[in-house]
């Protein structure tokens, strides 16, 4: 088999490839991606979500300057911003009793020029459907949430998975298929594939009282740091066509990062 490395430049709406020797991609970027604006779902807008939508703006405006359609967003949050997580997240004093979702939307629209949209409730996977979207990524700190969108996965086609957790200063981001049948064309382990112990976790998730006590419960750059590995999957994706890891494991204390391989 040659070996190859992708990269994509796009001239009006057609992507063209160049191509040089290295190692070929185990998965590669679904072909619809590169076409038309990628429908992205993002779940949770609070440390890492709020992290991850910026990088998304970033992404955005990086591959229209290329000549790609771009990304459309859609970001949903049922939580208003508060004291503590003023400086932890993505939020400024300015922000503080709107909605994550909606006042994370409105800047960057505002900033960019985009018509991203914003659900200010929370994502409901028994009554959600919702447009067929290419890529759904869930930043939420409940277990069971994660177990309950990968039984309801026969509603979405298609559709990858990208899904990011931490603890105090540990964490991991792991791009995976939505979806367990058969006929399902991508063939990527989902973070319920490689932790189908999520189903039945009791999550104690209180908020925090106080800054102190925030950044007591999580180091201060677990959040962004989780967000970059993630927003190098994407832009691999929409970038070089493909990937040979699907996400890592790290910890920001020991300054570990393990790779994620697809096999």
């Amino acid at each position: 088999m040659l070996e190859r490395s992708v990269t994509i430049v796009f001239s009006g709406s057609e992507p063209i490839m160049t191509t040089k020797t290295i190692k070929p991609f185990k998965f590669c970027t679904p072909d619809r991606w590169l076409r038309k604006p990628v429908e992205i779902c993002l779940i949770g807008v609070g440390g890492t979500g709020s992290e991850v939508l910026t990088s998304l703006a970033r992404i955005d405006y990086a591959i229209r300057e290329l000549g790609h359609p771009g990304l459309h967003v859609t970001a949903w949050d049922g939580d208003v911003v508060e004291r503590p997580n003023i400086g932890r997240q993505a939020f400024y004093p300015a922000d503080l009793g709107h909605n994550k979702a909606l006042v994370s939307i409105q800047r960057i629209n505002y900033l960019y020029g985009r018509d991203w949209v914003a659900m200010p409730r929370m994502f409901n996977t028994e009554t959600e459907r919702g447009r067929d979207y290419d890529l759904l990524v869930t930043c939420v700190d409940v277990a069971q949430f994660r177990a309950d969108l990968a039984k309801s996965a026969s509603r979405y086609t298609s559709c990858l998975w990208l899904d990011t957790g931490n603890g105090e200063s540990t964490g991991q981001v792991i791009l995976g298929r939505l979806g367990h049948a058969d006929e399902n064309p991508i063939k990527l382990s989902s973070v319920f594939d490689f932790h189908p112990e999520l189903d039945g976790i009791q999550d104690n998730n209180t908020p925090s009282c106080s800054m102190e006590e925030a950044l007591a419960n999580q180091d201060l750059p677990i959040n962004r740091a989780i967000a970059n590995v993630a927003m190098q999957l994407i832009w691999s994706l929409l970038r070089h066509g493909g990937l040979n890891h699907q996400g890592a494991y790290m910890d920001i204390r020991k300054g570990t990062q393990t790779p994620i391989n697809i096999f």
